[in-house]
């Protein structure tokens, strides 16, 4: 009896933790606000002409074999990292920011769906978003003209 029970001591630890049976983990991802915009340049950059440089697209993608396929959060995270990496594109052509950023969507007839918001596709092993917007550089803003002094 003795010999026996380290076997299955073994056996049970070694079930108990399988890599397979972990929840896994995500890095949490920010959406950077401040030059990646849904729509137009916001905030301190609101009415700022700009000179649009081209489009940028990105992706990201991530396992879904053990997470909620349809979860919105998940999704939203990888939404940001996408826009994370949608920026650093636009930043190595020369631009200040992104606008008109926009989830792109593969249909199963070829066709695309352009979405404002996260929308994440899902082939039952690995989840993906994959983005598109335009680089944009801001123009240097006018200079205030001096005041001139009445006497």
């Amino acid at each position: 009896m003795s010999r026996k029970a380290p076997l299955w001591a073994l056996l049970l630890v070694s079930c108990s933790s399988t890599p397979d049976m972990l929840p896994e983990r995500h890095a949490r991802y920010r959406f950077p606000k401040e030059r990646v915009y849904i729509e137009e340049p916001e905030g301190k950059d609101t009415g700022r002409p700009y000179q649009p440089l081209g489009w940028v697209k990105s992706k990201a993608s991530w396992s879904t074999l053990d997470q909620d396929p349809n979860s919105s959060r998940l999704c939203r995270n990888y939404f940001n990292k996408a826009s994370k990496i949608l920026l650093d594109e636009a930043l190595k052509a020369g631009a200040d920011a992104v606008i008109k950023v926009r989830s792109v969507v593969l249909l199963l007839d070829g066709k695309l769906e352009f979405h404002p918001r996260a929308e994440c596709s899902d082939d039952g092993a690995e989840g993906e978003v994959l983005l598109q917007g335009i680089a944009i550089k801001f123009k240097p803003l006018p200079s205030p003209t001096p005041v001139s002094e009445q006497r």
